[in-house]
């Protein structure tokens, strides 16, 4: 591989390194249409469940229509314990989507891209790691092969200096067959 494949993959990884920033900004964007155009609501938190370390979760009762509702929310920054009311702004077209007065959306928007940015983080520095180790190793082989030639040159040129002096030297004396 070479150069171009090391670049088409650097451009790749930013690309995936790109997709949870737009993400994060295209969800604030909507949370904050949400709150002009959505219809407020009431909602009870039922349940806090805590998965992970930095993986909990909040499940939300709410009527919407004259249905009864539930939804989870992930809880990152804000987590009320069970039996707090909140205060919701739901979509009309998507009484599944809403978003809380806390800021947050409902469902776990952005963990895919998330996903993906940190395998782009990866991707973009893996190929830099790999141009630099063949911008080196090229380097390295040239330095390598010019001292090679040399070494070679060198031995060339004494063969030629032993050839020229043993035929410089004194004349022999003919043979007494």
């Amino acid at each position: 591989m070479g150069y171009p494949v090391y670049l088409l993959g650097f451009l790749v990884g930013v690309a995936m390194l790109w997709l949870p920033f737009k993400t994060f900004h295209d969800n604030d964007a909507w949370a904050d249409r949400l709150k002009v155009d959505g219809v407020p609501a009431q909602a009870v938190i039922s349940e806090l469940v805590h998965k992970r370390r930095n993986s909990n979760t909040m499940h939300l009762r709410y009527e919407f229509a004259g249905a009864q509702r539930q939804a989870e929310v992930g809880c990152w920054e804000v987590c009320l314990p069970a039996g707090t009311a909140v205060r919701i702004w739901v979509n009309p077209d998507d009484p599944d989507d809403f978003v809380a007065e806390f800021g947050t959306l409902s469902g776990h928007r952005g963990r895919i891209q998330g996903v993906i940015g940190a395998a782009g983080f990866v991707l973009s520095g893996l190929m830099v790691a790999a141009t630099l180790t063949l911008f080196l190793g090229r380097r390295c082989d040239r330095r390598r092969d010019r001292r090679l030639e040399d070494w070679r040159q060198q031995q060339r040129d004494h063969r030629r200096r032993q050839f020229t002096n043993a035929r410089a030297a004194t004349k022999r004396k003919p043979s007494r067959r």
